[in-house]
């Protein structure tokens, strides 16, 4: 029999397996770079609307009452169909965020204890307020939830 040059069955077999693992390999980095490149994104989104959150209702209840104008010396804090709202005693409501899911003032010992729907905050002395913010990425990944622990308070 004479020596012909080619590759086998045999070798183009091996080629192709080790092709495979290869290409299986490359998937599975640039999968997990994905879904951690969504979380982190998830994560300063969560971050960014918790400042504004914070932001909105500390310009809030810092206003000071003027001549012609009364303010009141409480509002509540509001979450009511995915969006955050601060309402005052007069009915006047302000959407402050819109889109996630909001916990106001959770309960830290029981997890399973309903979430509570609004929060009322008092001018006239220091107001805690706790937030969790939950947002969910793309996919199968887990909801991510970020928590906001402060109070607000006046010099007087």
């Amino acid at each position: 029999m004479k020596n012909e040059k080619g590759i086998t069955l045999v070798e183009l077999i091996a080629v192709l397996a080790i092709a495979g693992i290869i290409v299986a390999l490359i998937a599975s980095v640039l999968s997990s770079g994905t879904n951690a490149s969504q979380r982190t994104s998830l994560n300063q989104k969560l971050q960014q609307e918790g400042n504004i959150i914070v932001e909105k209702i500390r310009a809030h209840y810092l206003l000071n009452q003027n001549e012609n104008n009364a303010i009141n010396e409480k509002f509540e804090v509001v979450s009511k169909n995915g969006k955050l709202l601060i309402i005052d005693e007069n009915g006047v409501s302000m959407v402050i965020s819109e889109g996630y899911h909001y916990d106001l003032d959770p309960e830290e010992t029981n997890e399973s204890a309903p979430s509570k729907k609004k929060v009322q905050l008092d001018r006239t002395k220091k107001s805690d307020f706790n937030l969790i913010i939950r947002g969910k990425t793309t996919g199968n990944s887990a909801e991510q939830e970020y928590n906001i622990n402060t109070s607000f308070s006046k010099l007087n």
